[in-house]
């Protein structure tokens, strides 16, 4: 009897309270300057209250939202002075990579991803920039998995999220998605070298306008 019922997995409930609150996040669904309390998110998501305590810790831990004693959850806003150090974060992992890349990247890394790009170009004409954040996730992320940095990307993961929160908080300069495609083209173009020299410009060159485009005026 009963033999097709099994226990409810407690962190599978977690995990979707945390990926529908992280998509409403990077869409900017959620009001920068009001607070949500846990009671809110169950009501809303109807689920008990304990997932989503669980949930909403790991969007705090890193960085995405804060919480207030009696206030409850909001979402993290960052001065340019965070911004710096988020994108010298990213940085120092990304051009660590380098001299590891030029020595095992090959055509069919080239090919994945200029289709990664092509993606872009699509998000962009659609303007969709949620999609297009993503995209440019992928690629920066698809470098380190070339090389199997696992522990790097575990850390980049979440330096490229704040990224993402903070470009979806009115912080999209106009053409700027058209300007990424054509660096990571560059990019590209350097990987092709195999110049440790070229690729680290390039980089550099990219991570310094995406932050300069990123930063509060």
């Amino acid at each position: 009897m009963y033999n097709s019922l099994k226990k409810v997995n407690r962190n599978s409930i977690k995990q979707e309270i945390y990926d529908q609150v992280k998509y409403s996040l990077f869409n900017n669904e959620l009001p920068l300057n009001e607070f949500i309390t846990e009671v809110e998110l169950s009501n809303l998501l109807d689920v008990s209250r304990t997932p989503v305590r669980e949930a909403m810790n790991e969007l705090v831990i890193e960085q995405l939202m804060v919480f207030k004693p009696r206030k409850g959850y909001k979402v993290n806003t960052f001065t340019n002075h965070e911004i710096d150090q988020i994108f010298l974060l990213r940085e120092s992992l990304e051009i660590a990579c380098v001299p590891f890349l030029v020595e095992v990247i090959n055509d069919k890394h080239i090919l994945d991803l200029q289709t990664i790009i092509e993606h872009q170009s699509k998000a962009a004409e659609k303007n969709d920039y949620y999609t297009f954040m993503l995209l440019d996730k992928e690629f920066h992320t698809y470098l380190m998995e070339i090389i199997e940095f696992k522990l790097f990307l575990k850390s980049y993961n979440v330096q490229h999220d704040l990224s993402i929160l903070i470009g979806t908080q009115g912080l999209k300069s106009q053409g700027r998605m058209l300007e990424v495609i054509e660096e990571h083209n560059e990019i590209l173009k350097a990987l092709s070298t195999k110049t440790i020299d070229i690729i680290i410009t390039s980089m550099k060159s990219h991570l310094e306008k995406s932050m300069r485009a990123f930063k509060v005026k």
